[in-house]
């Protein structure tokens, strides 16, 4: 009887991408720009915020009256919030170094889908913490009949309200309605747009919700568009493998973590979209 070979241990293939999200489209994840920012967060006053627009007719004879001045825009900030993985190995008895670089991957591969939750939905409370989600100060516009009404009147919103750098953000679930009706392209790069370029992130950490937690049902979900969202990161700490090794069961147990701060400029709105109706 011949004998069967156990199958040979080899080296992963290379990761797949990280998918299309909030990377792709936000300003970062960049460096700290100073030390202490990681641990009390970042505060600045933006200069893409402020709407006014003064126009003046040039009269003969000459206009009298006076120009008015615009105040300062109001400061923006964001507190930090950290995003973990984790990797456990048992009886495959993979080296410290091996753990550590497959501890990195998950990050790569993890680290957005973090950060969205982070911005629309927050993370709820228990475990290791709860945390607000950006979006939910939300400015709630008038319900949507179809995903065609719902960007129309998104991108009105940032129009009227003078956002530059603004975008829309909706569930993977939306990107199918979305191309059929033609309001979204692809381009450039990994880049995903409406007609007139406003960057669209499908992100697969987003859930859909509203801003006051409102629940996604079988026909009906929130999309939002808000000013530009930045993002600070740490680069990833992993503690010596051996210094998180569990002697008591031989188990390796490898930790990661990067410290984030996310900022939203100019505002957020959120529209409850109907997505089953026959005009999108």
């Amino acid at each position: 009887m011949a004998t069967i070979p156990a199958p040979a241990l080899i080296e992963p293939p290379l990761p797949p991408p990280r998918p299309y999200g909030l990377f792709d489209v936000a300003l970062g994840p960049m460096p700290f720009p100073v030390g202490p920012a990681a641990g009390g967060g970042i505060q600045y006053v933006p200069d893409a915020c402020e709407d006014d627009v003064f126009v003046y007719a040039m009269n003969c004879p000459a206009v009298t009256g006076s120009k008015f001045f615009s105040g300062v825009e109001t400061a923006v900030s964001g507190t930090p919030f950290g995003v973990v993985v984790t990797y456990q190995c048992g009886s495959l008895g993979y080296s410290f170094a091996e753990a550590e670089a497959r501890i990195k991957t998950r990050m790569s591969l993890r680290e957005q889908t973090a950060v969205e939750r982070r911005v629309w939905q927050g993370i709820p409370a228990g475990g290791i913490g709860g945390i607000p989600g950006l979006f939910q100060s939300a400015q709630t516009l008038t319900a949507a009949s179809c995903p065609t009404v719902a960007m129309s009147q998104l991108q009105q919103v940032l129009a009227d309200n003078g956002v530059f750098g603004g975008m829309i953000h909706a569930r993977p679930s939306m990107e199918p309605q979305l191309s059929r009706s033609h309001l979204i392209e692809v381009g450039p790069g990994r880049r995903i747009t409406t007609k007139l370029g406003t960057p669209v992130v499908f992100g697969q950490g987003y859930n859909g919700t509203g801003p006051q937690g409102q629940a996604v049902t079988a026909t009906v979900e929130y999309m939002y568009a808000s000013g530009r969202i930045l993002l600070w990161a740490t680069d990833i700490e992993v503690p010596d493998p051996r210094q998180t090794f569990d002697t008591t069961n031989n188990i390796m147990k490898t930790i990661g973590e990067k410290i984030y701060v996310a900022v939203v400029e100019c505002g957020v709105w959120a529209v409850a979209v109907t997505s089953d109706c026959t005009t999108n």
